[in-house]
Formats: structure tokens, sequence, C-alpha cells
């Protein structure tokens, strides 16, 4: 599985309803791409960046492939016209934590 994370601020003047409906049209071509398994998005209560969205693939294989379909690329275009100070970071499985590790119940 790969993690993809993007991180950014977004700008304070924009068009909130127009920066929405982006987002919306970029969760709904991600949910219909093959390989993707889930999106989280969360707000950082303390500032800095802003927006973490978080999505899992299957594979780097079908990240890249959803990567470079035009259509996304056109909506990351227009998507930086609303956002600054945008990171992207690729995660993938760790060799020591092969699982998530939790409490016992």
């Amino acid at each position: 599985m790969v993690e993809v994370t993007f991180t950014f601020d977004v700008n304070p003047a924009i068009d909130q309803e127009s920066y929405s409906r982006l987002s919306r049209k970029a969760t709904a071509m991600m949910l219909h791409a093959e390989g993707f398994i889930e999106l989280r998005a969360n707000r950082n209560l303390l500032g800095s960046p802003h927006v973490r969205r978080s999505s899992l693939w299957e594979s780097m294989a079908h990240w890249a492939a959803f990567a470079e379909d035009p259509e996304f690329q056109k909506v990351t275009h227009e998507f930086r016209k609303y956002v600054t100070h945008m990171n992207v970071n690729l995660w993938g499985p760790s060799p020591y934590v092969l699982e998530p590790i939790r409490p016992e119940k």
C-alpha cells in the first residue's frame, strides 16, 4: 500500500464555494480510480499547515496512474490557486512495523 499525503495552507481571500466544489471534484475522481482505498482529511488544530489530505492506494502503480491522468493534473493545477505551501509526501510500508499496532481489547 501507498499513502499519499498533501499538506497545505488555504489562502484566506479565496472563494470558499469554488474551493469546496473543486475539492469535491477531486474526491469524486479518487472514488472512481482503480486501486483507491480511502481518503482522510484533517484540519491542523495548532496552525500551519491548515489541511492534511491523506489517500491510501493499493500500490504505487495505482497512485501513479491516477496522478498522471490529465483530468487530475488539471484539477491539481486549479487547486494551486486556492492554497499555498503545498507539500506532497508518498509513504510506503515500514519493514519493521508491517501492520498497524493497536491495544488489545
